[in-house]
């Protein structure tokens, strides 16, 4: 099968913070939800989470990159949900809809500085 993945990913676990930003976020339920990443490349992350998030949603995130300690800020799309325990917890692939220059730099450094 053919890799349709268009950027390089680096397999590894880095601190990440998703708050929604669309959708009705309802009366008791957490604004923000503590996750971890799984991957990362420059056009997105891939995340476990207790989020419930819906394929489309709109996202904000907030990684902590393991190696540099930066964080980088990104807006972005909820590509793609998979429900791995009961409900409980998800993986999903997020895909960058905006980074700003220089979490953009950040980013980069990160994965292709070594």
């Amino acid at each position: 099968m053919k890799e349709r993945r268009r950027d390089i990913r680096l397999v590894e676990e880095n601190k990440a913070v998703v708050s929604r930003m669309t959708g009705e976020i309802k009366p008791g339920s957490p604004a923000v939800y503590y996750s971890l990443t799984q991957d990362i490349s420059m056009g997105g992350v891939r995340i476990m989470t207790d989020a419930p998030l819906e394929r489309g949603e709109r996202v904000r995130v907030d990684i902590t990159l393991s190696r540099s300690r930066k964080r980088i800020r990104a807006g972005a799309e909820v590509r793609w949900v998979r429900e791995l325990y009961e409900g409980e917890v998800f993986e999903a692939g997020l895909q960058f809809a905006g980074l700003d220059p220089d979490d953009e730099f950040a980013l980069m450094d990160h994965i292709f500085g070594g």
